[in-house]
């Protein structure tokens, strides 16, 4: 009697005064953390059917009060201000009906609805920002399975968009065209900010910083050749810092050190900028794409190409700690080896062989 599993399903089966119950859970394998509050509802089910007194296996609630909870329960989340956006975004299509009512064609309507949502005047939504709103979506059904508000997570068998243009490492030879042009463009400056992309661009290869972060630098945040920078509780633009003031150490080298000098600030930041939203670069970073025909550049690309640069100079380990990821899952993310880092990989790997069947040779000698 109890759980057991069929191909790729899981199934429940129970005795009552010899009789036999077999019900399907309706959850597969990768689903486990949904298993305990499922089988308590089957089993509930079960018994309702056996000794025939009524029983209703949820509890009722509408979407906007469960969206209420589902935020109260994630608001440690770093991302919790923009996934409060998003379910207002979809509460303000779907409306508050039960909870329970929602199914595949409210999903499909509002798959539709958020593609034709303008985020600007110019453009709408793309797959891969569509992709995030359903991954929100799904989280919280299934947190509803948990609490015992609905019995099947209607999101569950939503197929993903395929993403285009995952961010990547550049190239040297991109790297080298992006400097060039940054420095043209400062050069030639026509705005204050052109008069400081080559020293911002210089400053994040040299650092791994996000642009966020760079144009929040305060000078106080510098002792030496370290920067103590206190970690947020986002890196959104609603920036609130941690109450138990942690902070991330971030070394910098002499070409950083030499940007900061260079700059003339009369205000406490390192950068002198009006405006510190990371908007304020999107032309530069267009006439810079022009210039160098790099059509999928952006600043945050930088950030992926020093990881890669220092994860094959010096292990993954290092390059964690620089960019200052709390999960090497996600410095993992942001390296990508080309394939002359392979050939040097394999090399290396082959000296190594080499060295080990030198040194049996020798011992069998003996």
């Amino acid at each position: 009697m109890g759980l057991y599993i069929r191909g790729n399903r899981y199934y429940f089966k129970k005795m009552i005064g010899g009789k036999v119950y077999y019900k399907a859970l309706k959850l597969k394998r990768g689903q486990e953390r949904l298993l305990s509050a499922r089988m308590n509802q089957v089993e509930e089910e079960i018994l309702s059917e056996h000794f025939g007194f009524p029983y209703s296996s949820v509890k009722r609630i509408n979407f906007i009060d469960y969206c209420k909870i589902y935020l109260e329960k994630k608001k440690h989340k770093k991302s919790w201000a923009l996934d409060k956006q998003r379910i207002m975004i979809m509460a303000e299509f779907l409306g508050d009906p039960p909870l329970s009512r929602i199914g595949k064609s409210h999903i499909e309507k509002l798959e539709k609805y958020l593609f034709s949502k303008k985020i600007s005047k110019t453009r709408k939504m793309r797959p891969s920002t569509v992709n995030r709103y359903f991954e929100i979506l799904n989280n919280l059904f299934n947190m509803a399975v948990e609490d015992g508000y609905i019995t099947e997570n209607p999101v569950k068998h939503y197929q993903k968009f395929v993403e285009e243009g995952t961010r990547r490492a550049l190239s040297l030879e991109e790297l080298q065209e992006v400097l060039k042009s940054a420095f043209y463009i400062q050069e030639n400056s026509r705005s204050f900010v052109q008069s400081i992309i080559f020293d911002l661009i210089s400053f994040a290869i040299n650092t791994g910083m996000r642009l966020s972060e760079i144009l929040n630098l305060k000078k106080s945040y510098i002792q030496g050749d370290v920067i103590f920078y206190p970690l947020s509780e986002t890196k959104y633009r609603r920036r609130t810092y941690s109450k138990n003031n942690k902070v991330k150490a971030v070394c910098i080298n002499n070409k950083a050190l030499d940007v900061i000098k260079n700059q003339k600030s009369g205000t406490e930041y390192v950068f002198p900028l009006r405006r510190r939203n990371p908007a304020v670069i999107r032309r530069s970073v267009t006439r810079i794409r022009e210039i160098t025909g790099i059509k999928d550049f952006s600043f945050h690309q930088l950030r992926h190409t020093t990881s890669t640069i220092v994860s094959s100079s010096v292990g993954i380990a290092v390059a964690k700690t620089i960019l200052g990821h709390s999960d090497i899952k996600t410095t993992m993310r942001y390296t990508h080896p080309g394939i002359d880092e392979q050939r040097k990989g394999v090399a290396k790997m082959g000296e190594i062989y080499s060295k080990l069947l030198d040194e049996i040779d020798s011992k069998q000698k003996r």
